[in-house]
């Protein structure tokens, strides 16, 4: 039989509200409560119908990296980075390889929106952005640049060649800016961000 929240809430000993909170990774909860919840979590193997919280809250915890090739070590590094970063906002990376394919990128904006997923981070080689995205786009790096949408780029340096800290914060603040639009946050205005290869990231929004 599928274990449900209540029967989590059950075997903790806590209310149906902490373990949605434990669920969806809410810093209300104590160290003590937390761990009590995960090992009923992880004994009755519950699993939370992402579906089902799609539809109550209008979102699903998921966003969407398209790159081109994930056989690059720099791409597949920047895919790890991403995947980090996400996981500290507690939502997982759904990893499309476009191969610099332009009908593949362009499937990236119409084909993905039927896709359960929050926004998308895109590295972009040779779309021509016909797309109709229903859901927020942040792009990587500087192809494509006449493509109207939110960006994430490194300052004088290109991925080959970047050190894995500044992959690391080209995908933080990448992901950031994602969330933020994903969540209302911030300017109406495109906002592109500069990743130097030592110090903060540079907005300009």
């Amino acid at each position: 039989m599928t274990a449900r929240m209540r029967d989590v809430a059950q075997k903790a000993g806590v209310s149906l509200k902490t373990v949605s909170n434990v669920v969806n990774h809410s810093p209300q909860v104590t160290p003590a409560t937390r761990a009590k919840v995960e090992a009923a979590i992880a004994e009755l193997d519950y699993r939370p119908d992402l579906r089902a919280r799609s539809l109550r809250n209008g979102r699903c915890g998921m966003i969407a990296l398209a790159i081109p090739d994930l056989a690059q070590l720099s791409f597949a590094g920047l895919a790890a980075a991403v995947v980090r970063a996400a996981k500290n906002h507690g939502i997982a990376v759904l990893i499309e390889q476009t191969e610099g394919d332009t009908a593949a990128e362009d499937h990236v904006l119409d084909g993905l929106r039927d896709r359960l997923v929050d926004g998308i981070l895109w590295w972009p080689t040779a779309s021509t952005g016909t797309g109709n995205p229903r859901r927020p786009v942040v792009l990587l790096g500087d192809g494509c640049s006449e493509l109207a949408f939110d960006r994430v780029s490194l300052d004088h340096t290109l991925l080959p060649v970047a050190p894995p800290t500044q992959r690391e914060m080209l995908a933080d603040a990448a992901v950031g800016l994602l969330l933020d639009r994903v969540a209302g946050i911030g300017s109406a205005g495109r906002c592109h961000i500069l990743v130097p290869a030592s110090s903060r990231p540079r907005e300009t929004c």
